[in-house]
């Protein structure tokens, strides 16, 4: 049997659902910018928020509760989601435990793991490619590495190829009718020379090398 990994790495789609952050600080900042991206319903909570937090309150991106946590604040708008980041462990466990009464996703930042439903994985983000790395805790300092390392070696050339593959998915060849045929599709795509032209600055001889695959596809 293989030896557990820690966890079960997803990535949760978020998009018009109700999400709480618990802490207006630094590391709260953090976790509400990410979740107003992935298109969350957010609400804050803390009596004090930094001057980014009040401006997405202010224009309404977020709402915002200017008030001290108190038990079972979560029960009017229930939550799917909730991140306890305070610098009170006590109020970031009191959040956890409401969180868990109402069945909701919790994460405490800089807490003790039994509180945590999930834990947060470095992100190399250059969209729509998204790439997380964990080490489940064993060496942060070893994730810092990769992800410098790999957020220089990926250039914009995988995000540009992934978009004109997400366009490829969404309306593929007729020819391509078979998943067998669609996969053998993206494969020739992937392993040509399109990246590399991307990579050399070759935009439009890489989209002239794309569509000469998706025709020689469309013929065979």
């Amino acid at each position: 049997m293989a030896e557990p990994s820690g966890g079960y790495p997803i990535l949760l789609h978020l998009q018009d659902r109700q999400v709480a952050v618990i802490g207006g600080g630094r590391v709260g900042a953090r976790k509400v910018k990410h979740l107003v991206r992935a298109g969350a319903r957010v609400l804050l909570i803390s009596p004090q928020a930094s001057p980014e937090l009040q401006a997405l309150a202010a224009d309404g991106t977020i709402e915002w509760i200017a008030e001290s946590y108190r038990r079972d604040m979560l029960n009017d708008s229930m939550p799917v989601l909730v991140i306890a980041a305070t610098s009170d462990a006590r109020v970031n466990q009191t959040v956890a435990q409401d969180a868990h009464r109402i069945r909701a996703l919790c994460n405490v930042a800089n807490g003790s793991s039994d509180d945590s439903d999930f834990s947060n994985m470095a992100l190399i983000e250059k969209p729509p490619l998204t790439i997380a790395l964990s080490s489940n805790g064993q060496s942060p300092a070893l994730v810092r590495q990769l992800k410098r390392q790999l957020s220089h070696e990926l250039g914009d050339e995988y995000a540009i190829l992934a978009r004109w593959l997400g366009k490829l998915r969404a309306q593929p060849p007729e020819s391509c009718r078979s998943q067998a045929d669609r996969q053998s599709l993206y494969e020739d795509l992937v392993t040509s020379e399109v990246l590399a032209l991307l990579r050399a600055g070759e935009r439009d001889q890489a989209q002239r090398v794309f569509r000469q695959i998706l025709l020689e596809g469309a013929a065979e």
